[in-house]
């Protein structure tokens, strides 16, 4: 969907909009966005926010440490092929556990729709390289993908909520390693 301002064409779904909507607009956003849109572009904007963090963290490690080396020309080509590989699966698995959640299994009506706006919700993680930066976007990231799901799904916020949080909530846990 792509709407008109003064001068130029505007389309939501682009990297920058996408970007910028999340950020400053995620329920307006998730509720223009299109349901039947495919899973193409927010598959790759995930993979693009996951790419930018491995390259940006590394880079920024390397400078702190200042270690620049040769291994550093690998991190690119590397750190593609890997976001490019999980930045889609890791967003269906959490959009199939958010399912599960709320319908008991993933179904194929839901589970595209809301493959498409986790997706975009991913660029909340933009912001995960920069040292402090998680401790704004995990819980920033957590309404955002409860506006993902509310706007997607036409659930109350309560449902949304403990849909996206108990998921979330895990991967916490797991990624911590507290038992």
């Amino acid at each position: 969907m792509s709407y008109r301002r003064p001068g130029y064409y505007f389309s939501p779904e682009s990297f920058g909009g996408a970007l910028r909507e999340v950020w400053l607009a995620p329920s307006r956003f998730f509720a223009r966005l299109d349901p039947e849109g495919g899973p193409i572009r927010p598959a790759l904007f995930a993979s693009t926010i996951l790419y930018l963090n491995l390259l940006l963290g590394t880079l920024l490690r390397a400078a702190l440490a200042r270690e620049f080396s040769y291994s550093l020309l690998y991190a690119p080509l590397l750190g593609l092929v890997v976001a490019l590989v999980l930045g889609p699966l890791l967003v269906a698995g959490f959009a199939a556990l958010v399912l599960v959640v709320l319908e008991g299994f993933p179904s194929k009506r839901t589970f595209g729709p809301t493959f498409r706006a986790l997706g975009y919700a991913t660029g909340i993680g933009l912001v995960l390289w920069i040292p402090y930066g998680p401790f704004l976007a995990i819980p920033y990231g957590a309404y955002v993908a409860t506006a993902a799901v509310t706007q997607t799904l036409k659930v109350g916020w309560k449902r949304a909520a403990l849909a996206t949080l108990l998921p979330l909530g895990a991967a916490l846990l797991i990624v911590l390693g507290i038992r």
